[in-house]
C-alpha cells in the first residue's frame, strides 16, 4: 500500500535495501579484515587466481552493498552482488557432488543464497524507492 512520498512502500523498500546489504557488508569486511583467510579458502577450493578473486569478492560485496544500501546506483549494485552471489555459490556450495549432511547444509545455503538473489532481482526491477540517494 503506498501512501504518498516516503510513505510505507518506500519505508519498506529501504528497510529491505538495508537488509538484503548487510549480509554482503557484513562477509566484506569480514574477508577485509582477516585476509589472506580468502586467499587461502580460494585456493583451497582450487580457485583461479584466488588473490584476485579475493580481491574481487571483497569488492563486490563492500561496493555492491554500499550501492544497495545507501539506494546509489542502487539496480547495478544489484546486479553485481547477483552475479558475485551466483559465482560463489557455484564454487562453494556444489551440493549436487556431495554427500550425507554435508549435502544438506549446502543445499539449504544454496537455496538461501539463490533466494538473496531474488530479493536483489526485484530490487533491480523496481529500484531502490524515494529513500534512496538516487530517489526513484
Amino acid at each position: 500500500m503506498k501512501t504518498g512520498r516516503g510513505g510505507a512502500t518506500d519505508i519498506g523498500i529501504a528497510l529491505g535495501r538495508i537488509a538484503l546489504a548487510l549480509v554482503f557488508l557484513q562477509a566484506g569486511w569480514s574477508k577485509l579484515s582477516g585476509w589472506p583467510g580468502i586467499v587461502h579458502l580460494l585456493t583451497r577450493l582450487h580457485a583461479p587466481y584466488p588473490t584476485l578473486g579475493g580481491i574481487i569478492a571483497i569488492g563486490c560485496e563492500l561496493l555492491g552493498g554500499a550501492m544497495v544500501a545507501l539506494g546509489f546506483r542502487a539496480r547495478l549494485g544489484a546486479l553485481v552482488l547477483i552475479a558475485f552471489t551466483i559465482g560463489a555459490n557455484w564454487l562453494t556450495h556444489r551440493f549436487w557432488l556431495m554427500q550425507g549432511a554435508a549435502k544438506s547444509a549446502a543445499e539449504i545455503q544454496f537455496l538461501l543464497d539463490l533466494s538473496i538473489c531474488g530479493g536483489l532481482l526485484i530490487l533491480a526491477s523496481t529500484g531502490p524507492g524515494r529513500i534512496s540517494l538516487d530517489r526513484r
